[in-house]
């Protein structure tokens, strides 16, 4: 990918390691997050941390879910943007969340408060 910025995102139908797949199912958990991850290394993409919740998939039935979907960012695109995180919101219709690349803001302190004077002609305000 060289010194381009890229952002690679969707269902990439592959977790990245165990721990983003869960089923109630006996069956043994495939290796398919060894080949997921040479991918990601080969390419040099960064995968960010998750905000929001763990999964981003879930069976209709509820008995499995997976971190199924995500953003990776090449190293040039965290240079532009280092405060970007991943969110994924609450699922609707779909069985999978949707997800968010959101830039977080910096922390400034506390934020000023503000006063309309109409509020003064509100009865009770001043008590």
């Amino acid at each position: 990918l060289g010194r381009s910025r890229v952002c690679v995102c969707g269902d990439f139908n592959a977790v990245r390691s165990v721990e983003e797949r869960r089923s109630v199912s006996g069956r043994p958990q495939s290796f398919d997050h060894l080949s997921f991850n040479r991918f990601i290394d080969d390419n040099n993409l960064v995968d960010l941390p998750l905000c929001g919740r763990k999964f981003t998939w879930f069976r209709g039935n509820g008995l499995s879910m997976n971190r199924l979907d995500r953003f990776l960012l090449s190293g040039e695109w965290c240079l532009t943007w280092p405060n970007c995180t991943q969110v994924a919101r609450m699922r609707g219709l779909s069985d999978h969340c949707p997800l968010v690349l959101a830039e977080n803001e910096e922390e400034w302190g506390p934020r000023p408060s503000r006063m309309l004077k109409c509020w003064k002609d509100v009865p009770g305000y001043n008590s």
